[in-house]
């Protein structure tokens, strides 16, 4: 039921912001301090006990590293930057918090899928400050201005909730529960970060006069993306991690990478492909879900049957 309410507050959150774009894109400031806020709650509740790197998550991380750069790459082969620049966005982003959550009702391993989180996101802050000025096409920049512009964002929206987080429950322990209670206002800050993004990208595609035939390519290397990563990680963590590992490479926090997909150096055309994403993986999510339910069903009739 959950799931179902946050993929109706998803298209919603999208209409809301694509129709009154010219009245909410002006708000675009607010969203790094939405994003902060909502990584905030996400790691004031992280259970570091679970927190257990193996080598499976060096493998996990190499794999999301290597499903974006064969995506950029084989964009570049076509001659297609700006679809380069666009996969890029899809296949970097960490993966989301919320991916814990699904794979506990996959009945997987969260412990799993909650220390490949964590470790995305400090991938994801380490190398995108030196990765991004090599993908966009920024002439009024040089490579360590942007780097160091890039690396400022990214710290913003990463580091502080991590600090915060951290300076919180070393001063106060209990406020370890505050995630748990906290759930509902943190779906209200996601719909939040989704309005503001979608305002900001619908501003700037008809401020460019793109066409549909311009978008396709984007929404289609979209697809393509989230495909690749769910199934190759479901092949990489074959047997016994298949789902964790589908999860870690196919569910990505791209509200992080619309945040950089809609700055001024980053190409408004490539901002399709990671809002696109968005709902490749909730559709994948919910597949991931039907399918885990019929199989439980399936289990519990056999089991009922003996």
């Amino acid at each position: 039921m959950k799931q179902q309410l946050r993929s109706f507050l998803m298209v919603l959150s999208f209409l809301v912001g694509g129709l009154l774009h010219e009245n909410i894109h002006a708000y675009g400031e607010l969203l790094p301090l939405g994003i902060t806020a909502m990584l905030t709650i996400t790691f004031l509740g992280l259970d570091t006990s679970q927190l257990r790197p193996r080598l499976m998550h060096v493998w996990v991380l190499l794999a999301l590293q290597l499903v974006w750069i064969t995506a950029w790459f084989s964009a570049h082969l076509l001659g297609y930057p700006v679809l380069a620049e666009s996969v890029y966005y899809c296949g970097a982003a960490p993966i989301a918090s919320a991916a814990p959550i699904i794979v506990h009702l996959l009945r997987g391993n969260v412990g799993f899928i909650t220390t490949a989180m964590v470790l995305s996101q400090i991938l994801f802050a380490l190398l995108t400050p030196f990765v991004l000025p090599f993908v966009v096409n920024t002439p009024d920049l040089s490579y360590t201005e942007l780097m160091l512009l890039v690396a400022k964002q990214i710290g913003i929206v990463l580091g502080i909730p991590a600090v915060a987080a951290c300076t919180l429950r070393l001063l106060y322990p209990p406020c370890k529960t505050w995630a748990g209670k906290l759930k509902d206002v943190s779906l209200g800050i996601w719909n939040f970060n989704l309005i503001i993004v979608s305002a900001i990208g619908t501003h700037r595609i008809l401020g460019m006069d793109y066409t549909l035939w311009d978008m396709l390519p984007m929404a289609l290397g979209a697809i393509a993306v989230c495909a690749v990563g769910f199934l190759a990680g479901y092949r990489l963590g074959y047997p016994s991690l298949k789902r964790e590992c589908s999860q870690a490479l196919g569910q990505k926090n791209t509200i992080l990478t619309l945040y950089i997909a809609g700055q001024p150096y980053a190409t408004p055309l490539a901002y399709i492909g990671p809002v696109f994403y968005v709902f490749c993986h909730n559709m994948a999510n919910a597949i991931q879900l039907a399918l885990a339910a019929r199989e439980q069903k399936r289990l519990s009739t056999k089991s009922e049957g003996k």
